[in-house]
Parts: structure tokens; C-alpha cells; sequence
């Protein structure tokens, strides 16, 4: 029977915050989506905020409502801000570029400890731990929790499961149940036990059951994980989907998803962007779109991909409505499949250029690239009278040697003038942002001798 664990940093962007800035251990910390405009993350004692000083009111600081648990999270800033003021909150902007340096020297980490590893998002992880004797894992998995603490400052919970569904599972009980130090294994559990905790254990709880599909099993009287195992999957299956049978027979122990250490490309790329501020210069949005493209063809190389169309979308803010409004997109497809940052960028502007309208303030635009396909099978035409991007070598070695400098030198240490060089206007407000202690020179943690 296989082990697996899901490996996940709690509460990850404020950890990676906080790793940096250990003075910030005891305080409210919460991490802002773009342009600063809501609460994306926080750690637990800002989450508590509403539940210990807000609940006892109906209203919180700013008129929101505070009755709800975590009801801080995803609230706009500037509702909340009064209330994080007076808890001493530190809060920061989106730190993309420390996080996902964080996001990988932690599943670096977790690699180690197995002989298989799915990395399912920036802070969580499957690992296969089949193999390794039932008496050592709870101690593997501490060890492997001490050592991402130890080595990278992020604090991590562990669940173990004998399918990925319990293992998920078991990865949130580590975090809510406070004896187990962040380590839970379902997989060692017997039977009476294991129907005692699912009886405690809400179906909302479950991966992969979302407000629909938790309202739909409420209304047939399954609230609890006990309620759904124990009935017939087969009969689930017809009242509902596949998807739940299956959920099901992996809760009860059954592995079917299947453990998947290369994920699948993306069949869509898109790299999109709110402004900093609505835009009504052609030439600034033009920059912006440039700098998608970019963005979306070094995302399609890394997967060793082509595309075969590029989609170019552009709005007003839609809740402004005292401003005019549009928006509109436009399609091109390519002759030949690409993936040169320099012929999509050609495209994504000739598609631009088909839907700008002036005398509108834009609030935001992006870039897709469509009908992608991997590279090796690419067809080359032998005929084709200009095969400049049909399979072209120097564009190829190019690329390479555009994305090997942006990689070893920092990222947009060379990119396409049409981009812009400076002071882009465009791109979106961090104005809390803390160092990128980890991918910029300049940027360095500074430690002071007392």
C-alpha cells in the first residue's frame, strides 16, 4: 500500500515575510495582493484579530463585517486598515520574486526526504513515502519539518496518508489539531479511530469539495467526512460525479490519483497585469504588453513549448462606472508555432494595435498564448519561402542566451527595448514591499554587530 505526505508552509507568504525579519514572529503580519488592493495572506495572529478583538461587534474597523472566521482575509486594505493600525500589524505588498526563490529552495528541501515528489503549488508537495518503515515516518516527517525550519526559516505541516486525498486531509488536521506538533498520519490510524475523527470532520473540509459542491452534499445530509464514506461510492457516483466516487475510495485509503512528478504543460499561457493606475497613453500600454509577452513565451520555453495563436486583451476598470467603458480582445495566429519572445511580441502588438480605442482610461491588459504543443514534435516546413521561425536555429540560440542571462544575471537584465527601459508607468503598486533578500545583490539581509 503506498505512504504519501503533502508537505505545506503555513500561512507561506507571511512566513517568508517573517523569515527575514524574525522580530515580526510575535506580531500580526499580513501580505497584499496587487497594486496593494486586498489581504491575500496572513499569519495566524492576524487571523485571530477578528476572532479575539473584532467578533464581540457586528462591525469592524472600516464597516466591514468581522462575525465571520478569518473575514480579514481577502477584505480590501483600505477597509482593514484601521483595525491592523491598532494591532501594530506590519503589512507588506506581494513579494513575487522572494517567494518563489522561497518557494523553491523549501521543495528542494522536501525532495530530499523522499525518492518521489510532486510539487502541486508555490508552498505544498506531495512525497512518496512508500517504502519507508510505518514505526520511522512520524520521525521522518519531523525530521523533514525541523530541517525546512532550520534551513529556510519557513514553518511547514506535514500530513500523511495512504492516498493523496488523505494526505491533504491530514496536512490540515496537522495545522488545527494541537498535539501533533505539526505532524499528522492518518495512514496509522485503525478503523474506529479513524470513524471517530471523520465524524469531526467537516465535508467542506475535504480537497476538492468547493461551496457548490459542499452545499449539495449538506442538502442530502452529509456534513461530515463520516457521512460521505460511508455510503455506497457506486451510488455516489450516479447522485453525483466520478470525481466523488473516487474521493471516496481515496479517503477510505484507496490511492487512485495518480502521482504525477512532471506536471502536464499548460495548454494556455496568460500574463496579465492591473496597472499601477488607469492609462490612457498608447505608448505606456504598449510597453505593458511587450512585457507580458515576454513574460508568457520564457513561461513557454521552460515547458518546451510552441504556440500557434496569440490573444491580446485590454479593459476599463469595470467598477469604475463613472468612467467610460470597454473592452475588447483580439486574436492572430502564427504562420508557424513559436516560441521567440521577439516574433510574439511582434504579434501581441499587431493585436493591440486592431482593438486600442482612444479617449479610455485602462485599468488593465494580457496576453495569452493559445493552442500550445510541445516543441520535439514540431513540424518544419520544408518549403516554406521564408522559414525564419520554422524550426530556425538562430532564433532558437537565442532565446537560450536571452533566457541564460536573464537567469544568471537577474530577471529583465536584457529584454526588448519596446518593453521600456525606465520608469514604467504601468507597472503595479508595491509600495510596502520588503527586500528580495534572496535574488538581489543589493537587496542582501544586513546583520548588525551589537
Amino acid at each position: 500500500m503506498p505512504t504519501y505526505a503533502l508537505v505545506d508552509g503555513n500561512s507561506f507568504y507571511a512566513s517568508c515575510q517573517i523569515a527575514f525579519q524574525p522580530g515580526l514572529v510575535n506580531r500580526p503580519v499580513v501580505v497584499l495582493s496587487n497594486n496593494d488592493g486586498c489581504i491575500v495572506a496572513a499569519n495566524q495572529i492576524a487571523k485571530n484579530l477578528d476572532l479575539q478583538h473584532v467578533k464581540a461587534n457586528s462591525m469592524g474597523a472600516g464597516g466591514y463585517h468581522a462575525a465571520t472566521p478569518n473575514s480579514m482575509m481577502f477584505q480590501p486594505f483600505f477597509k482593514v486598515a484601521p483595525l491592523l493600525k491598532r494591532y501594530n500589524t506590519a503589512v507588506f505588498s506581494s513579494n513575487y520574486e522572494l517567494y518563489a526563490d522561497m518557494s523553491q529552495r523549501m521543495h528542494a528541501i522536501s525532495a530530499q526526504f523522499a525518492v518521489r515528489q510532486e510539487i502541486y503549488s508555490i508552498d505544498e508537495s506531495f512525497l512518496d513515502f512508500t517504502g519507508i518503515n510505518k514505526n520511522d515516518i512520524q520521525q521522518h516527517a519531523k525530521q523533514l519539518k525541523e530541517r525546512i525550519s532550520q534551513w529556510i526559516g519557513i514553518p511547514v505541516a506535514v500530513g500523511i496518508g495512504s492516498s493523496k486525498t488523505q494526505a491533504k486531509l491530514a496536512n490540515h488536521l496537522a495545522k488545527k489539531l494541537p498535539d501533533c506538533d505539526g505532524v499528522f498520519d492518518l495512514s496509522q490510524l485503525s478503523q474506529t479511530t479513524l470513524n471517530t475523527l471523520y465524524k469531526t470532520v467537516k465535508v467542506g473540509t475535504i480537497w476538492g469539495v468547493g461551496k457548490r459542491l459542499n452545499a449539495q452534499l449538506n442538502a442530502q445530509k452529509i456534513h461530515t467526512v463520516y457521512d460521505l464514506v460511508s455510503l455506497d461510492s457506486k451510488t455516489l457516483r450516479k447522485k453525483f460525479s466520478v470525481n466523488i466516487e473516487r474521493m471516496v475510495l481515496e479517503l477510505k485509503g484507496q490511492a487512485c490519483l495518480a502521482f504525477t512528478e512532471s506536471p502536464d504543460n499548460k495548454q494556455n499561457i496568460v500574463s496579465s497585469r492591473s496597472f499601477g493606475q488607469n492609462m490612457t497613453d498608447f505608448n505606456v500600454i504598449r510597453e505593458a504588453v511587450s512585457s507580458y509577452t515576454a513574460i508568457a513565451a520564457e513561461k513557454l520555453r521552460k515547458q518546451k513549448s510552441t504556440c500557434k495563436a496569440v490573444n491580446v486583451f485590454i479593459t476599463t476598470p469595470p467598477y469604475q462606472t463613472q468612467l467610460p467603458q470597454y473592452h475588447n480582445q483580439y486574436t492572430v495566429p502564427l504562420i508557424y508555432p513559436s516560441d521567440s519572445t521577439i516574433l510574439l511580441t511582434k504579434i501581441a502588438l499587431r493585436a493591440l494595435q486592431k482593438i486600442w480605442q482612444p479617449g479610455y482610461a485602462y485599468q488593465k491588459a494580457s496576453v495569452m498564448l493559445l493552442n500550445i504543443q510541445d516543441k520535439q514534435n514540431l513540424q518544419i516546413d520544408l518549403f516554406a519561402p521564408n522559414p525564419e521561425y520554422s524550426g530556425n536555429p538562430k532564433s532558437d540560440k537565442l532565446m537560450q542566451t536571452l533566457d541564460k542571462i536573464n537567469q544568471q544575471m537577474g530577471k529583465n537584465t536584457l529584454k526588448l527595448a519596446s518593453s521600456g527601459l525606465q520608469n514604467q508607468a504601468w507597472k503595479m503598486n508595491r509600495n510596502l514591499m520588503s527586500n528580495r533578500y534572496t535574488t538581489r545583490w543589493q537587496e542582501l539581509l544586513t546583520v548588525k554587530a551589537k
